[in-house]
């Protein structure tokens, strides 16, 4: 057989000689290498190869597979990683339009043959002593998009499926050494319109690539279906064993703590292609779930005829029982919520080529946090996780690689008149694989609890069949499907009612009609920038409906990369900043912890409403004690008589160890020293605008409520009054009007006392028909930037629907902004009782509420500065901190990105008067 190119075109063609999926398991060779972990049965490929890249097919080395091609001016290439990311092609992030969007009218299953990159990889080697007199087969573990190979000059396969293995049989080619791999990997094939996730779209061998040797007796599949019976005590097993040459089986059963359950041979009996071993029943099993991911050793020992040991074969398992009882999903009996994340497999300087480091620390996040769920959007992991996962009692939901988002959506509207897959026949073998091959591959993994047949796809007869064969296969996990929301007649695909984004009056909605499935939001707290407000309307849904049964944040990882920008920094990079187009910009950073791994200051309020409602109570408890015990600061109080100087142009008022200067030209006082130190740049005003979070720009919020912009920047002193003037006490009141709004006074009266004391009382006044407020405080700025700021309060980054993961009492940090992809509002403080900046000559100064908690940021830079920029490195070096204290700051909201408000409770309405002070004891 010859490859075809045509085969890229046609998605009836998606394996050609790729070998049945199977089971996950390593085969090594003898006890010793399996306690030790180290086969000698496979041989890795990865590392460095010899590398071509092509801009289209018509351009590649057509023949470079053949023997004697000189591929001397080959270049050389990392594997696994991305061809992008190495040099060769353009990096592009794009969520739901098709790459080639506008630049080329192609409908399923074309491809434009002018903008098809070919990377050709070239791997010599020498068997492995291990492999040799075997047979010899070669994984490729991912590689994106489809792949053709070749072995000493000969055709071996093709395949298409980026995200699971694909294996191909070198047995009729391969030698003992001088071996010459050739490897073709298209960026485009029929492929593409079913993996239009929403990510970056890279090419290229980005998963390990291997050999495995099969001896004479070599077990190809494996199948431990564990059960748990209705006392939770009693554990189930059976064996499915797949064999290639004739042989027996022992099998060895063990706990770390309960011993030996099981050590002797398997009674096998046919089973079609498979073997059946006999039943097992164990008594006293300790069950798998999140709080107890218990697991058992199965040590399978393959046995020739002749007595030799040809494989041992270790697995973990674990004993649960996961059905769908009277509407509810219930794990060993027990109600399951899960509190979980959706995640891509990320890195910022390698892509989705991640290692076993990225996973590992990925996993600590979510011990950390308390997630006890994920969901592996949208395309199966690396098996490592997995593993993870299981040791761990992380559930999971494991999605098929199926996307077609741009083939039914368009601009947010359902038209679905070419979808793919649709219930179009010829793409119906195709999906169903991508079904079979990942639940071969993962199907003895315990932690596995759904199956899910990918992500918005719209609905037909092809996602239909894929949940057909989940079920027919393996009753006993769930099949999860979101997309039948959008069209209802395929509604039977999915055994759950699956959601995005919906709010929370609209899951109440669903769960007062006496539902006959549970809910779940297969995505929801859409956490772009500064978001996660809100997350308690959800929670408490769980709490008073049994069948919501918990959901997956969007998502875990901000997709950013690490680039050189152009003044040779080394700075983080989202869509467009590769000069790619199109693009959805910054719409891939909506992850839980930066791209660095590094949590974002929303964490703190997973990790409350993610953990137990004891913990939570706990937790209320202790903020409430804190709140009673600890104090504001104390300040020694000297009564001094004031003294008030007149001037022309401004009102002096001097106390002990203080000055306060209100200049009537500028508005507002412009200086005021304490013990010699200088904590005025200007003039404070009123603060009516915040930089817009990526959620005020996908609401339209910031656009509505834009005048608020203008009256921010733009504010006059349009009346001041000495209202009281004496020894004991000096108040000044201050005006502000913006020429925007005509009828916008605010109020700011500054109240000075012989006590040192100096209270500062803002007073809105609401006017009819004026937009919502995104904050009303009052803002100033000090001259030089500040070395610390501490407060009583709530820990980190607080809002009014962001606040209750907080932790009460004194904290500290140096002014400065998260490290959000795009600049933002950011660093408020909500319930705060008092402030301190710390200046670097050791100067402080104390603000503290007057009669209720306010809000207060201290950052190096303002809401202007902020929006301006589209990148964190391209704000100024600070020379200044501005703090904004507030009386109302809007929430943040996180129900979605690109039209849900903010819940009307976190609201901040023009209409009404607003008034609040607070003290600065100097």
């Amino acid at each position: 057989m010859q490859a075809d190119l045509n085969w890229l075109t046609d998605p009836t063609v998606f394996r050609v000689n790729r070998l049945d999926a199977h089971s996950d398991h390593v085969c090594y060779a003898s006890d010793g290498e399996a306690r030790l972990g180290r086969t000698s049965l496979r041989q890795s490929l990865d590392g460095m190869w010899s590398f071509a890249w092509s801009p289209k097919p018509a351009a590649r080395p057509a023949d470079f597979w053949r023997e004697g091609f000189d591929d001397s001016d080959f270049g050389t290439i990392r594997v696994p990683g991305h061809m992008e990311l190495q040099g060769y092609g353009q990096i592009q992030y794009i969520n739901t339009l098709y790459p080639w969007d506008g630049r080329a009218e192609l409908r399923p299953p074309e491809i434009d043959w002018e903008d098809c990159s070919v990377g050709s990889y070239v791997r010599e080697f020498d068997l492995a002593p291990g492999l040799r007199g075997k047979r010899v087969c070669a994984s490729f573990q991912g590689a994106e998009q489809a792949i053709y190979v070749w072995l000493n000059g000969q055709f071996v396969g093709y395949a298409e499926d980026s995200f699971t293995p694909s294996d191909f049989d070198l047995t009729p080619y391969v030698k003992e050494t001088g071996n010459r791999l050739c490897v073709e990997v298209y960026k485009r094939s029929s492929a593409a319109w079913i993996e239009d996730q929403d990510f970056f779209r890279f090419s290229g061998i980005f998963r390990s690539v291997f050999l495995y040797a099969k001896p004479v007796v070599h077990l190809a599949d494996l199948w431990l279906q564990a059960g748990l019976e209705t006392d939770n005590a009693t554990g189930t097993l059976s064996v499915r064993l797949l064999l290639e040459g004739e042989g027996t089986v022992h099998c060895r059963i063990a706990h770390p703590e309960r011993g030996v359950l099981f050590n002797g041979g398997l009674e096998l009996a046919p089973e079609g292609k498979y073997l059946r071993s006999q039943p097992f029943r164990f008594e006293n099993i300790r069950p798998w779930n999140h709080g107890c991911p218990e697991l058992y050793q199965v040590t399978l020992t393959v046995t020739a005829p002749d007595g030799t040991v040809t494989e041992v074969v270790p697995y973990q398992t674990g004993f649960r029982r996961f059905e769908l009882k009277n509407g509810l999903m219930l794990l060993n009996g027990e109600r399951l919520v899960i509190n979980g994340v959706n995640r891509h497999e990320w890195n910022p300087d390698t892509g989705r080529a991640i290692g076993l480091a990225d996973m590992t620390a990925a996993m600590e996040t979510f011990q950390r946090n308390n997630i006890n769920a994920v969901r592996t959007c949208h395309y199966p992991n690396q098996t490592p996780w997995y593993h993870l996962c299981d040791q761990n009692g992380i559930y999971m939901m494991d999605e098929a690689n199926l996307e077609s988002h741009g083939s039914w959506q368009k601009l947010g509207r359902v038209e679905p008149s070419w979808n793919v897959p649709g219930s179009l026949p010829e793409w119906r073998d195709c999906v169903v694989d991508r079904a079979r091959s990942m639940f071969e591959r993962d199907k003895n993994h315990v932690s596995i609890l759904f199956w899910s047949c990918g992500n918005e796809s719209y609905a037909g007869e092809d996602i239909l069949a894929m949940a057909e064969f989940f079920r027919a296969n393996d009753p006993s996990r769930l099949v999860h499907y979101e997309g039948v929301f959008h069209c209802r007649e395929f509604d039977r695909i999915s055994d759950v009612e699956s959601r995005m984004y919906a709010p929370p009056w609209e899951i109440r909605e669903y769960l007062e009609n006496n539902p006959p499935k549970p809910f779940i939001l297969c995505e929801y707290m859409h956490d772009m920038g500064n978001s996660l407000g809100g997350m308690e309307s959800y929670i408490r849904l769980g709490e008073e409906f049994p069948r919501y049964q918990g959901g997956f944040i969007w998502d875990y990882m901000d997709q950013a990369l690490w680039r050189t920008d152009r003044n040779g920094r080394r700075v983080l990079g989202y869509g467009g900043d590769f000069g790619e187009r199109q693009t959805d910009y910054a719409f891939s950073g909506n992850g839980i912890v930066f791209a660095d791994g590094t949590e974002k200051p929303a964490m703190q309020e997973v990790r409350y409403w993610y953990s137990a409602p004891e913990e939570r109570a706990r937790l209320d408890a202790a903020n409430r004690r804190a709140k009673q015990d600890l104090s504001l600061p104390t300040v020694q109080v000297k009564k001094s008589p004031l003294r008030i100087t007149h001037g022309d142009g401004a009102l002096g008022v001097r106390g002990e160890d203080f000055e306060l200067l209100f200049s009537y030209p500028e508005g507002g006082p412009v200086s005021l020293r304490t013990d010699g130190h200088e904590w005025l740049w200007r003039a404070p005003r009123p603060a009516y605008w915040r930089a817009p979070t990526e959620n005020d720009l996908g609401n339209s919020f910031a656009a509505d409520s834009s005048i608020w912009a203008a009256a921010d920047s733009w504010q006059k002193c349009g009346d001041i009054q000495v209202l009281e003037e004496s020894r004991e006490k000096v108040s000044v009141r201050f005006t502000y009007t913006a020429p925007v709004l005509p009828g916008l006074p605010t109020d700011v009266t500054y109240t000075v006392e012989d006590t040192g004391s100096l209270t500062m009382t803002v007073h809105y006044h609401g006017g009819p028909n004026r937009p919502g407020l995104p904050l009303l405080g009052l803002r100033f700025e000090t001259p030089e930037p500040m070395e610390r700021v501490e407060w009583l309060g709530l820990s980190g980054e607080t809002y009014p629907d962001r606040k209750r993961g907080g932790v009460f009492g004194w904290h500290s940090e140096a002014p400065h902004i998260p490290a959000y992809l795009v600049p933002q509002e950011c660093g408020c403080h909500a319930d705060t009782r008092a402030a301190v900046l710390r200046a670097r000559d050791g100067s402080r100064l104390i603000l503290e509420m007057a009669d209720r908690p306010f809000a207060f940021s201290a950052i190096p830079y303002t809401p202007q500065q902020l929006e301006q920029a589209a990148h964190v490195e391209e704000l100024p070096v600070p020379v200044r901190t501005v703090v904004t204290l507030c009386a109302a700051m809007r929430g943040v909201g996180g129900i979605d990105s690109w039209g849900s408000d903010v819940e009307e409770a976190y609201q901040i309405g023009g209409e009404e008067d607003i008034t609040f002070s607070f003290r600065i004891m100097v």
